[in-house]
């Protein structure tokens, strides 16, 4: 794939991601993290998604990396640049 497809993405902290798809968006926001580089995407998610509850009070959704993806853009954590 190449770049003209991928969207940037600004997290907090002025972190960016650039992703083709929100496949590729999950994969390398846990390929960044430094708590579970180790687990699967999937894992990722739904460890990412507990963490999020706890600090910002919020849930955001699991079930498809898509999902996941616009609940963090809709609760403002990342934001397409």
């Amino acid at each position: 794939m190449n770049n003209m497809n991928k969207k940037t993405y600004m997290l907090p902290g002025d972190e960016r991601i650039v992703a083709g798809n929100a496949e590729e968006f999950v994969h390398e926001l846990r390929i960044g993290s430094w708590m579970d580089s180790d687990c699967t995407d999937e894992q990722y998610m739904h460890n990412f998604a507990e963490r999020y509850v706890v600090q910002a009070g919020v849930r955001i959704a699991t079930d498809t990396p898509e999902k996941f993806l616009s609940d963090l853009i809709r609760t403002g954590y990342a934001k397409e640049i």
